[in-house]
């Protein structure tokens, strides 16, 4: 790979060696490596370089164009006390977990706003955040966000799919998710296993770590490791400080 595959909407991935080889698996053939595990400290920015590598490869122009769209998949958890039932549309309900996407993707967006030689095809700028409005108005087209429990009977060809936080999914639904792959598609798995939010998982025990252990021996899979943390310094500190608690009081 040459340097412009780490050059992704005006950030160089190369300072990076984790995010930059996080990227370099991305971008393996997905009929030789149709999926990607990344388990990440909190703030090491997982879902940040795996939406700038997934667009670079959706809206590269001609040849280099390599899938037509990226799927977002996430599950709907809440952090402490759950929301109970929401009212509205799917959108509506699904919206509020969008948030981090959303971010993420109007911060790649900005640095090339102003660039007239982006090698993108047809760069979207991105649009003012209407609060107002629901998170899915705020998208771009070719990023399609997707809740697990609607993935069961489709099959995705010609994509990128993320998946974020799947420290909080169940092996059933990581089962069915590396299951709908079809051709020339690629699947992003991401992981904080300190960062568990639904019951009956462990740090050492999740459906993150023993799906990447069922599927290592087929010679299919990658998997990387992020702890430079993007954020403040102090946060993979205090990430750990917490994890080292509930490991010693929750045996």
């Amino acid at each position: 790979m040459d340097a412009s595959s780490y050059q992704l909407f005006g950030f160089d991935f190369r300072e990076n060696e984790e995010q930059k080889e996080l990227i370099t698996l991305i971008n393996v053939e997905p009929n030789l490596m149709p999926i990607v595990f990344c388990k990440g400290d909190a703030g090491t920015g997982k879902t940040f370089a795996a939406l700038a590598a997934a667009l670079h490869l959706v809206r590269a122009k001609g040849s280099k164009r390599k899938y037509k769209n990226v799927y977002y998949v996430r599950e709907p958890v809440e952090i402490g006390h759950r929301l109970g039932y929401l009212k509205g549309t799917e959108e509506e309900k699904y919206g509020p977990y969008l948030g981090p996407l959303l971010d993420n993707y109007n911060h790649l967006m900005e640095n090339i706003k102003n660039d007239q030689s982006s090698p993108y095809r047809a760069p979207k700028k991105p649009k003012d955040i209407d609060e107002k409005q629901p998170i899915y108005d705020n998208l771009p087209s070719d990023i399609i966000p997707l809740a697990p429990e609607f993935v069961r009977g489709r099959s995705f060809s010609d994509a990128i799919i993320i998946v974020d936080e799947a420290q909080n999914l169940t092996l059933d639904e990581l089962h069915t998710l590396s299951t709908r792959l079809g051709n020339n598609s690629k699947m992003i798995i991401l992981g904080s296993p300190n960062q568990i939010d639904v019951p009956d998982q462990t740090f050492s025990n999740n459906a993150f770590e023993t799906s990447y252990q069922i599927l290592k021996p087929t010679g299919l899979v990658g998997y990387i490791e992020l702890h430079k943390p993007m954020r403040s310094g102090f946060v993979t500190d205090f990430d750990h400080k917490f994890l080292e608690y509930k490991l010693s009081h929750h045996k």
